[in-house]
Parts: C-alpha cells; structure tokens; sequence
C-alpha cells in the first residue's frame, strides 16, 4: 500500500509539474503576441491576448530580452534571469527549469523587429496545494488502512484458529483413563482434519496397547493362579503325613505337571509380548517351506493324535518357488501353533497339509475336519486370550493364534480362515514373491 501511494504522488506530481511548464509556456507564446506581434493582428484579437493575460500567476516574471541580452517592452528593466540562462535559451530554442520554488519556461523567437527571448517564471501554489492534499487524503487512508487490516487480520486469524483451540480443548480431556474419546473437526479433508485422523489412529493404537496390558496383566493373573495354587496344594498334601515313595511320586509327578503347565504359561506370555512389541529383530534367510512343514511333522511324530497328511502334487519345476525371505525359527513356531491347533479341534482325525502357488504368491493350506466354528467366531479367533464358546473343553490359552497372526505379518505374509459349525476349518497362509522370480 505504501509504495502505490509513493508511486501515485510522484506520478501525479510529475504531472502537476509538466502542467505547470505548459501553462507557462503559454504565457510565453501569449507574451511573444502581445508585445512583438501587436502591431501585426487586429484591435478584436490583441483584446483576446489581454483578457488572456490579464491574470498573472503568482510570483510571475516576464522578461523579453532582445539580441542584446537587454530587456525590453517591460518598465523594469532589471536582469531577473542570468546571462547563462539567455544564452541557453538562444542555443536550444526552448528551456524549462527549476529555480527552489519557481518554475521557469524559456523561448526563442524570431519576429521582424529581430530575434528575441522570451523567458516566464511563476511559482505553482495550486499544485503544490494539490499535492500536499493529495499527500494528507493518502496518509489518512494508509493509517485507515493499518487499522482496518489490523482489525480484520485479527478476525481472520482467530476465525482460522478456532478450529485449532477446539481440538487442543479436546486434546486436553483425553488422559490414559479417557482413552476412548476422539478429536472431532468440521472436516475430514483440510490440513486439520488430516492431523486430526493421524492423531485418533495414534489414540487407537495407544488404546489397544493399555487394553492388551490390562487383559495380558488379567489373563496372566487367571492362568498363573491355577498352576500355582495346584503346586502349593500338592506341596501341602505332602507335607501333611508321612507317605510310601509311591505316594511321594504321585505327588511330585502331580507337582512337575503344573510346574510344565506353569512353564508353558510363562513362555507364551513372552512370545505375546514379543509379537506385540514387533520386538524380534531377526536377519531374514531363504527359508523353503516344504521343509519347514515335513520338520514339524517329525517333531510332531511321537504325538499319536497327530496325524498330518502332505499333500505337496502341485510342486513347481522352479525349487526357489518353494522358498520364502524369513526366519525359519519363528515361522516354524506360527506354523506349528496353526497345525497343533487344528490337531487338537480335529478329536484324533487327521489333517492336511498342503502347498500352492500362484505368479506371484506361495500360500500354506493346513485344513482339518474338527469342530468348526461359527461365523462371529471368526473374527476374533486371531485375538489375544480369546476362546471360543465351543473350545472350552479343549486346553489352551487362546494365544497360538495371535502369536501366528503376528509372525506371519512380520514377514509381509497373510492369513486367512473359513470354517463351518462341525465340518471343519481351512486356514491359508499367503506370501507374496513379486519381483523374485
């Protein structure tokens, strides 16, 4: 704003004083009639000069000088203009200049009584009056401007904060105790409504994180009291009377029982908190899968229930199409965890084992014909200490397939599962070789 303003002062300024030279330019020409020209024109046209002429501007000065340099047709015949600004006039035919605060306008002119220069000078009060108004209109409207900006930039600014002061007065509400509220804007879309979803996500992991650790610290309590309560009662019922060695044995075997149930326990809360945390840093390795299956079914085989068909018809011409990027300790334990689980719903039926392939994709189909479940089970078998209505006469601790679910993910894999009440269920185990092969 400030530099239109300058801009247009000077611009009109400049203006004012180009004006300003013409009309004394005017004044010059209308000199050069009246006093060189008048006994050429008619009484009608010398009166029009005079009335032209008859209203001096302020400060002016008229001099005609002849090709003396003398002044001549005035009464004072005083040198107003110097010697260096005739001889100028002379040489370049016209001039224009600024004396402090007069302008001035020079001409040369030829008439029949000789050659002679005609200068005019006059001061410019009414454009100065112009411009020092114009210079007040224009300050008064910038401090106008100033206030008027100041005071709508305000308005805008909390207009386009008060969004901002609304999330951060919902932020302030959400504690470890209040994990379930959420920040609400206006908009899904803008900048804050993206920081706003970034920031709900955020809560929504940190909720299922405080959600776990209460159901782990629950859980753990639940399933490590039974154990213990069960070793100190064997303990105690040993203590209480003498008895035979095959009595003390009972006892001791009743005891390393629990204490391998205890054990059990303990290591699969460890590999939950790993597979929560994401805390196995493992360097991954070309592992084959097809071997990794045939490993667990010797490990499996002093287990009688355990009966697991392999089913390997559709293997590729391509070996490395057997092969995945992991850690073969960790996927031997998801895949492991999947097949004792369908061993152990199938009631002593066997299960298969088998292997496919797609361009892109290697995929683990472990299918039994056990219980089955129900399709609102399903949604939930992957969560941590869930049982199923059905598996409740069945031991476990609803943890297996979490763990799975989490490894298999570790490795950029899937895992999927259909089942029917009584029939059976299929899980297929996916992972993706784009660009390997």
């Amino acid at each position: 704003m400030l530099v239109i303003m300058t801009f247009i002062y000077l611009l009109f300024s400049d203006i004012t004083k180009a004006d300003f030279y013409t009309s004394l330019h005017e004044r010059t020409e209308v000199a050069a009639q009246l006093y060189l020209e008048a006994d050429e024109i008619s009484p009608a046209a010398l009166e029009k000069i005079r009335k032209k002429f008859i209203n001096s501007l302020p400060g002016e000065v008229i001099r005609v000088y002849d090709s003396a340099n003398e002044v001549s047709f005035t009464k004072d015949t005083g040198h107003y203009f110097t010697q260096d600004v005739i001889n100028e006039v002379r040489r370049e035919k016209y001039l224009s200049y600024r004396n402090k605060e007069k302008q001035a306008v020079g001409i040369y002119y030829t008439d029949n009584q000789g050659n002679f220069v005609i200068l005019a000078s006059a001061i410019d009060e009414y454009g100065e009056e112009r411009k020092h108004q114009l210079l007040e209109i224009m300050g008064v409207l910038f401090v106008l401007q100033i206030l008027v900006q100041l005071a709508t930039s305000r308005w805008f600014a909390q207009r386009a904060l008060h969004p901002i002061q609304k999330v951060n007065e919902q932020i302030q509400q959400i504690s470890a105790t209040d994990l379930h509220l959420r920040v609400k804007t206006d908009s899904a879309t803008d900048e804050l409504g993206i920081l706003a979803a970034n920031f709900n996500s955020l809560l929504d992991r940190l909720e299922q994180s405080f959600d776990l650790q209460k159901m782990f610290v629950a859980n753990a309590s639940h399933e490590l009291k039974t154990p213990v309560t069960n070793i100190m009662g064997e303990i105690e019922v040993a203590l209480n009377k003498e008895r035979t060695n095959e009595g003390y044995k009972e006892n001791l075997q009743s005891v390393l029982t629990e204490a391998e149930r205890l054990q059990s326990i303990i290591a699969n809360f460890l590999l939950l908190a790993n597979a929560e945390s994401n805390g196995v840093s493992q360097i991954a390795e070309e592992v084959r899968l097809d071997e990794l299956l045939w490993d667990i079914k010797e490990d499996l085989r002093s287990d009688p229930s355990a009966k697991i068909d392999m089913q390997f018809s559709e293997l590729p011409a391509d070996e490395k199409r057997l092969s995945i990027k992991g850690n073969k300790a960790l996927l031997t334990l998801a895949l492991k965890n999947i097949i004792l689980n369908a061993i152990k719903f199938s009631n002593g039926k066997s299960i298969s084992c088998g292997i496919h392939f797609t361009p892109h994709t290697v995929a683990i189909r472990i299918t039994d014909h056990g219980i089955g479940m129900e399709q609102d089970v399903l949604k939930n078998i992957f969560e941590p200490f869930f049982r199923g209505p059905n598996a409740s006469n069945y031991a476990g601790h609803g943890i297996g397939l979490y763990i799975a679910r989490k490894i298999i993910h570790l490795f950029d894999g899937t895992i999927e599962v259909a089942s029917e009440p009584g029939v059976g269920s299929v899980f297929n185990i996916t992972f993706e070789q784009k660009g390997v092969f």
